[in-house]
């Protein structure tokens, strides 16, 4: 019949801990079955415990610090893009609209042959590319006025 209990089992386990299993121990284990499985179970715990350990450790406070830093930066990256996101789209609008009117004008123009002839044409189209060109800068520095007062880095105030 197998043993299932040994007196020197703890002082196995207690000495398997620290990492120094005397002589004495040494032996005993070598004959004593419960004692084996024992350094044989404690072996198998202290490894899982390392892995465990291991994964669960926390990242240096150096590599935190400098992916924050990296966050902060590609953030502020992204609102000084957005301004000029939004000035390439209006430049499409802007273009798109410039194209129409071009071949709307050019139709009517060759539809019912103005009598002005090329001159008219050009005069209304240096005004209207004119005020569409205002009104896209007036866009844009009302957009980057309201970009700058969400982000607090607006004029500063006197006072």
């Amino acid at each position: 019949m197998r043993r299932l209990w040994c007196e020197r089992e703890a002082d196995v386990v207690r000495s398997l801990r620290t990492g120094t299993l005397p002589a004495e121990l040494r032996d005993h284990v070598v004959n004593c079955v419960v004692c084996a499985e024992a350094r044989r179970a404690a072996g198998i715990m202290s490894q899982a415990g390392s892995q465990l350990r291991v994964e669960n450790e926390l990242p240096a406070a150096g590599l935190v610090w400098s992916r924050a830093q990296a966050l902060r930066r590609e953030i502020g990256l992204k609102r000084a893009a957005r301004p000029l996101m939004v000035m390439r789209i209006l430049s499409l609008v802007y273009g798109v609209l410039c194209g129409g009117w071009v071949l709307r004008f050019l139709w009517r123009f060759l539809s019912l042959e103005l009598s002005s002839g090329w001159g008219g044409f050009w005069n209304v189209t240096a005004g209207s590319g004119a005020a569409i060109v205002l009104l896209a800068i007036a866009m844009g520095a009302w957009y980057l006025l309201a970009d700058g007062r969400r982000s607090g880095a607006g004029i500063p105030s006197s006072t």
